[in-house]
């Protein structure tokens, strides 16, 4: 069976004291701001890049307008609808799953880093699951995948807990759902998320693998300011 494959984005439109708020000190709230486009910028240049994958942006704010030269010309772009993320995720998956045989997955934007090769792994292991898992240091998900509407998953959750994790899988297990792990990633959003970040960012230019290009440059203007 031939499978159509949807990726869908979830973003913020990019202002000052919206975004990366949790690292409001160390950095300031237009850092921040500045920073957070970057990652939505080195992101957009590699999913891009994936192949037969159709893309939507999911986007919360007042106006998308911010966001017209980051987001690929090819992706669509959607409100975000509901008041909790449990709310905005069922959502979404209803406009992604819409039609037959669809792979539907959803991915943040406070992992500007993720490895494509994750995302390329987790359509393939859709084929044989009901739901897709990549779980968050924090203890939340960088990444959900669903072929078929699933909102049980989301319905109570302890949104921005550490156990979002561990919640969702037992609503998998209660729903007799079959799973796939994918491995374990973190999210950018606390100092110490992005002292590893930049860690990380040392290392690949050390390895000399893929790079992250403007989030390096605005990294290296806040470390010129002495943020």
């Amino acid at each position: 069976m031939a499978f159509e494959k949807r990726l869908g984005v979830f973003v913020k439109v990019p202002e000052p004291g919206t975004v990366k708020t949790r690292l409001v000190p160390p950095l300031t709230a237009e850092e921040a701001c500045r920073l957070y486009t970057a990652f939505l910028d080195d992101l957009f240049a590699r999913v891009e890049r994936l192949r037969r994958v159709r893309g939507t942006v999911f986007y919360s704010g007042e106006s998308p307008d911010k966001l017209t030269n980051i987001i690929p010309d090819s992706y669509n772009v959607c409100a975000q609808r509901g008041g909790s993320l449990g709310e905005r995720l069922q959502a979404a998956f209803q406009t992604l799953l819409e039609g037959d045989n669809r792979l539907a997955l959803i991915i943040g934007s406070d992992s500007p880093d993720i490895p494509i090769q994750y995302v390329k792994r987790a359509f393939l292991k859709l084929k044989h699951k009901d739901v897709v898992l990549g779980p968050a240091c924090d203890g939340g998900y960088y990444m959900v995948g669903l072929k078929s509407p699933a909102p049980e998953l989301f319905d109570d959750i302890d949104w921005g807990g550490q156990t979002v994790f561990e919640q969702t899988l037992e609503r998998i297990y209660q729903s007799g759902l079959t799973l796939s792990i994918m491995p374990l990633w973190y999210d950018v959003d606390t100092s110490a998320s992005l002292s590893l970040l930049a860690t990380m960012i040392r290392a690949r230019r050390i390895e000399r693998s893929a790079r992250l290009p403007a989030t390096e440059a605005v990294l290296a203007e806040i470390s010129a300011s002495g943020s």
